[in-house]
Parts: C-alpha cells; structure tokens; sequence
C-alpha cells in the first residue's frame, strides 16, 4: 500500500533536487517557502486544471515565490472524497476539490445542493456559488464539521448540469428510466432522484465509471455532458436526456493548519486565487460544452430535449425528495435549507432586476 507521507517526503525532495540543480544552491527564502499540494479526481481536459494552473501563477508570482503550488492530477495521492480529506488532515494533501455529494463526507447536509431542479439557470447558480453570506456561512459549517481541519476556499462549477444519459434506452418521462442502474455519486440525493425515477443506484467511484459502463456494472449515469466527453463515456452511452436534474456544484478546500501557517498578506492572496479559480472554472464550461456535444453527436449518439410537459414530470419528483433530505437531515438540514434558498432567492431577483433594467 502507498505510504503517502513517504511519498510527499519523496516528492518534495524530488523538487528540492531539481531547484539545487538549476541554481546550484537555494536561499533561506526558498528554504522556507510554503509548499501547496493541490489535487483534482480528473484530467488536463477538465476545467479544474485551467483554474489550478492559474492558482499556481497567481500564488507563486503575488508571493514572491514564498508560496508555491504543486498540482496532482488524477489519483497520484488520493482517489476519492474520504481518501482526499483524510490526506489534507495527515498534511499530504493541502488543495482539493469535491462535489456536493464528496463534500457531504464531512458536511452532510451540504447534499440539500443536489436536491433535483432548485436551480434555474446558469446564471442564478453561479450567483448562489458566488453569494458571500452563503459562502460565510458554508465556511463556518464545513470547518465545525471538520474539527478546524479543512477551510472552504471558494464555491464553483464543475461541468454545468447534470442530465440523464442511458447505453441501452432513451429516457423521456420518470417512468422510462424504470430498472436502470445507474452510476450514482455518494449523495443520498441523487440516489433517491434514481430511485424516485424506479431506477437502481449504484455508486461508483469517479475513475471507474467507464469501466463499469462497459462491463455492464450500470446502464446509465447522471453527469453533465463536459464530463462525459471528458472521460470519453460517450464510447459507451448511446442517449443523453436533457432534465438538468441538478447544478454541479463544487468546492475548494485548503487544509486549515497550512492555510493558518501563511502570513495574512499570503492567506489574502490565497484567498483571492481561489475566487480566481471559482470565476474561471464557471467562464470555461459554456465554451467546453462546444466541444462535448460535438463530440457526443460524432459518436452517433442521440440527444434528447424534452418538452415542458415531460418536463413537468421530472419536476414532481422534486417536492418528495426536499421533505426527506428535511425529515433525513433534521435540523441541520433546516438550517442549511434555509440559507441555501435564500442565496437562491437574493439570485433570482437580482437576475430579474437586472432583465427589468434593460427591458423595457
């Protein structure tokens, strides 16, 4: 088994190496510099790599150098949520990245972002990822939950929304996804979507989901069309059902005792990096969807558009879903309900300000 203290100590002496090489010696400052080990489940297709090798330079060039930032693509030191937070608490891993449904090993309620159709538009949901007061109080809750281990560093995206995509039959109404395994992410909201729908869910890692597409192990997955392409599932999934049952929402996380180490001056630049990294993940996905349509449609795929009244009926299945994560949840769930749709409510009316500005 990977010993992955021992493999940091290998890395970072690896760098050191390289360093002394090239300069023929380091100074007391770069002795000293603050190392940041940055990790995301995907690949350099992905629009967490853009922003992370933004964070790097905007990091390293506002530091001086003092903080630098290492980025670990895919699983080289951890290979899933609860690997990953237990990596940022051991000091491995400094940076990391999750969905709702991964941030929900250390917040549960934080799976009331999956509840099916809250969200819009792209524009209401960027403003809810965005909202201060959501983030202040996602902040306080997410480093309660974590003992003061893990400080959220900003909200985003991470492929737009998710919709329904089948191998063997296409899905139009709630009824027609009866008996379908689908690949599932951990959030108990997105697997009683599936059963709601009749369907069977099954969670799956990440870096498996093609795997078990192609042995059969599922029949469908709830991913945006980004992250299909990504992963090249489009190779085994034949129908894409746009329902938009949910917004993919994603977190950055810093491991508190590193971030707290930092000066105030390094933990403002930090901080503003991973604003930085929240604005360029949401910028990204409009022009990268592009590209994974086309190449959804080249694989002689078929997508699906609903109309309102079939629309309607994946919207029913909204209301019994919000009563359980409240029942399921308790008044932590209340709690973190009420703050979340009031950030969609400050969303929406903002959106509908600014159409009556202009339309006249």
């Amino acid at each position: 088994m990977l010993n992955l203290k021992n493999a940091l100590r290998g890395t970072r002496a690896a760098l050191l190496a390289g360093a002394v090489a090239l300069t023929g010696g380091l100074t007391p400052q770069a002795l000293e510099a603050t190392e940041l080990n940055l990790v995301f489940l995907a690949n350099e297709d992905d629009q967490e790599y853009d922003a992370a090798l933004v964070f790097k330079n905007f990091v390293e060039a506002r530091t001086g150098g003092e903080v630098s930032v290492n980025i670990f693509v895919g699983a080289q030191l951890c290979g899933s949520a609860n690997e990953c937070f237990e990596s940022m608490r051991a000091g491995v891993v400094n940076m990391y990245t999750a969905t709702a449904g991964g941030a929900s090993a250390i917040f549960p309620p934080v799976q009331g972002m999956d509840i099916p159709y809250a969200l819009t538009s792209d524009r209401v949901a960027q403003l809810v990822l965005q909202d201060q007061d959501f983030t202040n109080f996602m902040r306080g809750k997410i480093l309660e939950s974590s003992n003061n281990d893990i400080l959220l560093l900003a909200m985003t995206q991470t492929g737009g929304w998710r919709n329904i995509a089948t191998r063997d039959r296409p899905v139009r109404t709630p009824e027609d996804a009866a008996g379908i395994r689908f690949r599932t992410i951990e959030s108990q909201l997105q697997q009683q979507l599936v059963r709601a729908m009749g369907g069977s869910p099954t969670p799956v890692p990440w870096l498996e989901v093609y795997t078990a597409l192609q042995t059969g192990v599922v029949d469908g997955t709830l991913n945006s069309i980004s992250d299909i392409a990504n992963m090249n599932f489009q190779e085994q999934l034949k129908y894409l059902t746009l329902d938009g049952n949910a917004y993919m929402a994603s977190m950055w996380f810093i491991d508190n005792a590193t971030f707290q180490s930092l000066t105030p001056e390094q933990q403002a630049v930090v901080l503003d990096g991973g604003a930085l990294m929240s604005t360029i993940q949401f910028g990204i996905q409009p022009r990268k969807e592009l590209e994974a349509y086309q190449k959804w449609l080249s694989a002689g795929n078929e997508i699906i558009a609903l109309t309102d009244e079939e629309m309607d009926q994946f919207r029913a299945l909204s209301e019994p879903i919000r009563d359980w994560y409240l029942s399921s949840f308790g008044a932590a769930g209340e709690e973190f309900l009420a703050e979340f749709e009031a950030a969609v409510g400050r969303a929406e009316a903002q959106v509908e300000s600014d159409r009556a500005s202009a339309i006249r």
